[in-house]
């Protein structure tokens, strides 16, 4: 029998030369570490959270995708769909982890999301200097756009 590989997170079986999944980029695994994983992520889905606090609030979808990068950082998470009465679902969802969770989910998150914007990386680093990357007009670490010639030194959410 060949050896095989796994992808994680869809399943999907290759041949053992393989290294990435064609699918979803993800790192191939042998049978037996991805069984390894699928149950460590198991355990971490099903374990209770001690004194939860909400680490992001918005979209469903989005707070799913978060969702998915803390149970494969072994980060215990629920998210919380607080449905209107009436229906009307205006409520924010909710992901929440453990207290002593918290400030590692966070990281975790905010290093996601550099991966997904690194445009916002590039932003926090000019934000930093003290002085326009243009003009070398000096601007505050709090300055939007520079005072002289006008460059956005800011990406806003």
């Amino acid at each position: 029998m060949m050896n095989i590989k796994i992808c994680p997170d869809c399943g999907t079986e290759y041949f053992s030369h393989i290294r990435d999944c064609a699918d979803c980029g993800t790192v191939l695994l042998l049978p037996e570490e991805n069984k390894n994983l699928q149950e460590e992520r198991k355990r971490c889905k099903d374990k209770l959270l001690e004194k939860p606090v909400v680490v992001r609030e918005g979209d469903l979808d989005w707070l799913n995708e978060l969702y998915n990068v803390l149970i494969d950082a072994s980060i215990p998470c629920v998210i919380n769909v607080d449905r209107c009465i009436k229906g009307c679902g205006t409520h924010p969802h909710q992901l929440l982890v453990s207290e002593t969770d918290a400030v590692r989910a966070n990281e975790i998150i905010e290093e996601y999301f550099m991966s997904l914007h690194p445009e916002m990386q590039a932003s926090n680093k000019i934000r930093e200097c003290d002085e326009c990357p243009a003009c070398g007009t000096p601007v505050n670490s709090d300055s939007v756009e520079c005072p002289d010639c006008g460059l956005r030194l800011l990406i806003i959410e």
